[in-house]
């Protein structure tokens, strides 16, 4: 849905002043600062950055699988709102390295681009070093689409003729100094060891007796493990789990929405690097760090993220199409994301998962009927693989002037993949609280998931 209304360009463009003079501020990190976003984001002696493949948040995060992954979570920052961009794997490895999937919508290779800025090219510019190690890689340099468990499309340095050969290496040459270390690294694991062919164990094992030691020296040598995944496994909702690990990372759950281009952005905010392509409209992440002021408390996945029980009725409703890309304007309890699978515009809300969830998930906000308002209008969209008696998506508007409360949309249970319209009368000046609910049972077999979008006021 585009964004109409003045209240909401209003809104955005204050939300954006107070950015940017939070950014203006001089945090007195080391480093030399070289532009006021970068002043939020230390630099790292080294980065290492190791992708893992198709697996979505609820399947590593809090799971038995994955152990080591989870003991990661506990020691740095775990983001609970970190998303691929797109399917399939490889303009998400595209997105990651250079700010732009390149026009890449498949798996095909190979893929070559010339004289096109990349991260890697980046860095070597600017005097820092980089190399991609990935496992099976038959010899420095191979520009073969796949030798045994190898495959070029996870390795996108590769593709790039600014990035040299020789930074393309086995990881058979990862040093056990972690001080010879590039600046930045990137680890691609081969096709068993990242996940995609073999199990979600067998990768968290690879991963703890490969980096485990790198990621315990990172802590007392200034600097980072980045542990993240392509993509989920093909959700519309392509949630993924992403674990930072260092020396500077205050550790604790972060509920920010993050994605490929907020990590690059935030390494190139790093190292005072121009950033690419769609990373320039990311926001870095700055709250994660020992050298920023300490974060509120963060409320729980289960937990609304907003915690005041009275919100202040705004006039009209923020963000009904979700088109900021972000939940502004929202109060969240349960499991939630913003989801490339729209009505129209470019996103919608997702509310429940692919994954059982337990109870409901929920999208509230609260405001009031401008003049001549007279009804709110909205498309929902059910995947509900159970009965009614136990699970559902409902919509709940309470009419909080008057007292009364209506459901435009009673509980219900379908899986027929079409977008349907509902609507609730309104007075002008009366406060409304509108409630986007998908309640699941946490059945294994029957997820369901409700998308919304496109709320608005006629």
């Amino acid at each position: 849905m585009l964004i109409r209304k003045p209240v909401i360009a209003s809104l955005l463009a204050g939300a954006l002043a107070l950015v940017g003079s939070v950014l203006a501020v001089d945090t007195g990190f080391s480093g030399t600062t070289t532009a006021a976003a970068a002043a939020a984001v230390p630099r790292p002696d080294h980065v290492v950055i190791v992708l893992f493949e198709n697996k979505d948040y609820s399947t590593i995060i809090g799971s038995a699988g994955a152990p080591y992954l989870n003991s990661l979570a506990a020691q740095g920052a775990s983001f609970t709102q970190s998303y691929g961009v797109t399917h399939p794997s490889q303009p998400n490895y595209l997105a990651l390295f250079s700010g732009s999937q390149q026009g890449v919508t498949d798996d095909s290779c190979p893929k070559n681009f010339t004289g096109t800025a990349n991260l890697g090219s980046q860095l070597l510019s600017a005097g820092y070093t980089f190399k991609g190690y990935s496992e099976a890689l038959p010899s420095t340099g191979y520009t073969g689409c796949s030798s045994g468990t190898y495959q070029r499309k996870h390795a996108p340095w590769a593709d790039f003729d600014n990035v040299p050969a020789a930074s393309s290496v086995p990881f058979g040459t990862f040093p056990t100094d972690y001080g010879k270390l590039p600046t930045v690294s990137f680890v691609i694991p081969d096709m068993c060891d990242d996940m995609h062919d073999c199990a979600v164990g067998t990768g968290d094992t690879w991963l703890k007796n490969n980096l485990d030691g790198y990621a315990q020296w990172a802590k007392t040598h200034n600097s980072l493990l980045i542990a993240t995944f392509d993509e989920d496994n093909f959700s519309s909702v392509n949630q993924i789990a992403t674990v930072m690990v260092g020396e500077k990372v205050r550790p604790g759950s972060y509920a920010e929405q993050i994605n490929h281009y907020s990590v690059l952005r935030t390494l190139e905010d790093a190292y005072g690097l121009a950033p690419l392509g769609s990373a320039a409209g990311a926001t870095p992440i700055t709250d994660v760090w020992t050298t920023s002021p300490p974060p509120t408390a963060t409320p729980s996945p289960t937990g609304p993220a907003s915690p005041s029980p009275s919100p202040t009725p705004v006039p009209g409703l923020v963000n009904g199409g979700f088109e900021y890309g972000t939940f502004t304007g929202w109060t969240r309890t349960g499991t939630t994301a913003i989801a490339a699978a729209p009505h129209s515009g470019a996103y919608a809300a997702a509310v429940g998962s692919t994954s059982p969830t337990n109870g409901d998930s929920v999208l509230t906000q609260t405001f009031t009927a401008p003049p001549g308002v007279t009804k709110l209008t909205l498309w929902w969209k059910g995947d509900c693989k159970d009965t009614v008696a136990y699970a559902w998506a409902t919509v709940v508007v309470k009419h909080n002037t008057s007292g009364s409360t209506s459901t435009p949309l009673p509980r219900t249970c379908t899986a027929n993949g079409s977008w349907q319209q509902v609507t609730d009368k309104l007075t002008p000046g009366h406060s409304y609280t509108v409630q986007l609910v998908n309640h699941d049972d946490n059945h294994p077999g029957d997820p369901g998931i409700t998308w919304f979008d496109d709320l608005t006021l006629s």
